[in-house]
């Protein structure tokens, strides 16, 4: 399957790997099962992991903004690291990063180029 989501082996925070190919449909699906999933551990962090993928285009950023936008109360509160494998990979899911600050202020994303400088992000308290 090219997007699927699980907990880490500790249940610190959910991990949804993308790989191509992929649909918008099949990642809106993967999202909302993961946020039924979890929505009993509503500050569950989330771990992106977008190495196996190239960039979302333009079309797609908006339609995941979106998403997001119309599911913002189970979203509220959550933090959200987007790991990448390259240079355009990193520059779109920085725009999504800058974008997600105007347009969903209730949580917080961050876009790295290491899965483990990700990990440790999200496992130390925010504010830390």
């Amino acid at each position: 399957m090219p997007v699927t989501w699980s907990v880490d082996r500790l249940g610190r925070f959910a991990v949804m790997a993308i790989t191509d190919p992929y649909s918008i449909e099949e990642w809106r699906s993967a999202v909302v099962a993961m946020m039924f999933a979890t929505s009993a551990r509503p500050k569950l962090s989330l771990l992106v992991d977008r190495r196996r993928a190239t960039p979302p285009s333009s079309e797609e950023v908006t339609q995941m903004i979106e998403f997001f936008e119309k599911n913002s109360s189970a979203l509220t509160g959550r933090r959200a690291a987007i790991v990448v494998a390259d240079d355009t990979g990193f520059g779109v899911a920085r725009m999504i990063e800058l974008r997600s600050r105007l347009e969903l202020p209730g949580g917080t994303m961050r876009v790295f180029r290491r899965y483990d400088d990700a990990v440790t992000w999200l496992t130390n308290e925010p504010g830390v």
